[in-house]
């Protein structure tokens, strides 16, 4: 068959179910494909020109993704395209404009266009983000204009009249970057996310003085810092840096969809907060080809060579360690998965970029093998693979955070749920995730192991649509063996039943493909576990710790995977004593792990102080918070941009922490 032959052929284009707000770049591909098609023979130069003029983000987004699919399948859009439909009046959008990188690259630069006519402009902001330009305390930084009633905010009209040190474009940078970023998640997921709050995310470009930025998942709100530093005559503007706003969109996101991993005391699930955030930030700059152009100027079309995209928030690192120091993020430089070190969750998190870089890399070695070639042809081909290879990674990436259990997750728990949610969309087309596979066997990430067997229970939820909490938690309660939970588990938190839509691209049939639509529904349930921890001092306190389960079920309802935290074991016993046995094995990690720092920071009596605290017992990753019913929990602190950065970073002079 076709689709054995060829299983490279998921197009480029292909994009999730999304809300009306994205479903505009799919009804233009038919035209600007076709457009495409007729501009393959320019010269290197020439399409190093286009793309270098481009500006406009939803035109420059266009551009790499028809270069792409044109070089793939004939589609329904391209044979459609000569029929010259009656043209359509163009949505109403308002030029949003933006760095691509930072203020040190300023010819990266572009503008994002927004939808007026799917979303409003009202003061600073949207129904998705609010720019509060106040310090941390509420207390007003720069004034904030009415951009309903401002003319032109693109980034020409600063370039005019004030940029770099400009407050006005800071606050229009910011919107834009995050606008962009946030579409890029919502397309793979298949619907809009809604924060914590319900309501617009709060950001603040001037939140403090410091060489800092970070989101607050207490109040959620994005804060970014500045300072002068001693290695640059201007000030670094965090706000200003695109892989800065968006890694801590990426805690955001994250932290919406998986809200209790702030309580996680798995090892991994911190680590793996800030690897997606860093992810987040590199797919974010990958959707433009001035940057793609400029990777392939640095590496000659080898990934496996320094590049923009290797580096994370260039003008922050240099405003911090100076120009003279060399660093890395760690992308190239990751290590092998060990299930206890390193410990630090910022050191942590470069096994898993390390691992999602490798296969990036080898998905563009595998669509285009001359990317290296030093022609015009060469150049082409890298575009075209490092676009798709960024698509199809991205896909199965965030297509999979919908499999995860909700309280926690492991590195090797999410590779294999990578697998299991890209092998429902591409049933026949093995190729894209059987790459992953070998990185992530290669880097120990691999774990057969891992039971992922459903019970078959799906018709007990297909009838429970639309019911409420209690009835949904008794239905919990009576399938408690099949889901794993335990019998001692103390309290169930509110479960959730969701069902999801996905537009995607089919893998090619014959000579035509189509979008096909993949629906699955999800039931989430958490409960509470009560552990107890003693002190050096011989006191006990009991803990709550978070435990609960995520079972993937099909359009008809058929239970196909079944992914708890803890993590399950083939050799486990079945129902509740494995689960039993999952949580006697994660306790015995976590004080294998943990034990000591918690112990001594019990001693201390070092509760109930802000995530933000820097720890009293050093390489304590955890604030003890008291909880109204009675003893204790553990909150992971606040990612902390600074320490981020040294973290992953290999230098000459051993900034990196072990």
């Amino acid at each position: 068959m076709a689709e054995q032959k060829k299983p490279a052929s998921r197009k480029v284009s292909s994009t999730s179910k999304p809300s009306s707000a994205q479903k505009r770049p799919l009804a233009r591909r038919a035209s600007s494909a076709s457009k495409v098609s007729t501009t393959g023979k320019k010269t290197k130069e020439a399409q190093v020109a286009s793309a270098s003029n481009a500006s406009d983000d939803d035109e420059v987004i266009a551009t790499v993704e028809d270069t792409t699919s044109t070089t793939e399948t004939t589609t329904h859009e391209v044979s459609t395209s000569t029929q010259e439909p009656a043209p359509k009046k163009a949505p109403a959008t308002k030029a949003i404009g933006m760095f691509l990188q930072d203020p040190s690259l300023p010819k990266l630069r572009g503008n994002y266009k927004f939808p007026l006519d799917k979303d409003y402009l009202i003061a600073t902001g949207s129904s998705r983000f609010t720019i509060r330009d106040t310090n941390e305390a509420g207390e007003p930084v720069f004034a904030s204009p009415d951009w309903s009633k401002q003319e032109d905010l693109s980034f020409e009209h600063f370039e005019q009249n004030g940029l770099v040190d400009n407050p006005a474009f800071h606050q229009v940078n910011v919107f834009g970057v995050l606008s962009r970023t946030l579409d890029l998640v919502e397309e793979e997921v298949g619907h809009a996310i809604v924060w914590k709050d319900g309501g617009p995310l709060i950001i603040r470009p001037h939140a403090f003085e410091g060489m800092n930025a970070y989101y607050d998942p207490m109040n959620p709100s994005l804060n970014f810092g500045y300072f002068n530093s001693p290695f640059r005559r201007a000030p670094v503007w965090t706000c200003l840096s695109h892989d800065i706003v968006s890694h801590e969109l990426g805690h955001a996101i994250l932290d919406t969809f998986r809200p209790l991993y702030l309580y996680s005391t798995d090892i991994d699930t911190s680590a793996l907060h800030e690897s997606f955030a860093d992810i987040l930030a590199m797919f974010a700059a990958l959707q433009y080809p001035s940057v793609v152009e400029y990777i392939y100027r640095e590496t000659g079309g080898d990934m496996r060579h320094p590049s923009l995209i290797t580096r994370l928030a260039e003008e922050f690192g240099v405003g911090i360690f100076g120009a003279g120091v060399p660093y890395l993020r760690s992308a190239l430089e990751g290590a092998k998965y060990a299930a206890d070190t390193p410990k630090q969750p910022h050191v942590r998190s470069t096994i898993w970029t390390a691992a999602i870089y490798e296969i990036m890399q080898k998905l563009v070695e595998a669509i285009e093998p001359n990317v290296s070639d030093d022609t015009a042809s060469g150049f082409a081909g890298f575009i075209t693979a490092l676009v798709k290879a960024t698509h199809v990674l991205k896909g199965m990436l965030i297509r999979a955070l919908h499999y995860t259990a909700p309280t926690s997750l492991s590195m090797p728990m999410l590779a294999r749920l990578i697998y299991e949610a890209d092998a429902r969309v591409y049933p026949t087309d093995s190729k894209f995730r059987d790459i992953a596979k070998e990185v992530f066997t290669a880097r120990n990430l691999w774990n057969e192991k891992i039971d992922l067997k459903a019970p078959n229970i799906g018709n007990v939820f297909k009838e429970l649509q639309g019911a409420d909490t209690r009835t949904l938690m008794r239905a919990l309660v009576h399938n408690a063996p099949a889901l794993r939970i335990p019998e001692n588990a103390s309290r169930f938190l509110k479960p959730r039943l969701i069902t999801t839509t996905r537009r995607i691209d089919k893998v090619k049939e014959g000579k035509e493909s189509s979008i096909k639509e993949i629906t699955e529904h999800y039931l989430e349930y958490t409960y509470e576990y009560s552990q107890m921890v003693s002190d050096f001092l011989g006191g006990m306190s009991a803990f709550t710790v978070y435990g609960g389960g995520t079972l993937v079920m099909d359009e008809n309802w058929n239970a196909v995977c079944l992914a708890t935290s803890p993590e399950p074991i083939l050799e486990d016993p079945a129902g509740a004593e494995g689960g039993k046995a999952a949580w006697k094995r994660a306790r015995e990690n976590f004080d294998k792990i943990h034990g000591s720092s918690i112990q001594r920071t019990l001693a201390f009596k070092d509760e109930n102080r802000s995530i933000k605290d820097r720890p009293v017992v050093p390489g304590c990753p955890f604030v003890i918070q008291s909880t109204s019913t009675g003893g204790y929990r553990l909150l992971r602190r606040c990612c902390n941009l600074h320490e981020h950065i040294k973290g992953i970073s290999v230098t000459q002079n051993g900034l990196a922490d072990s």
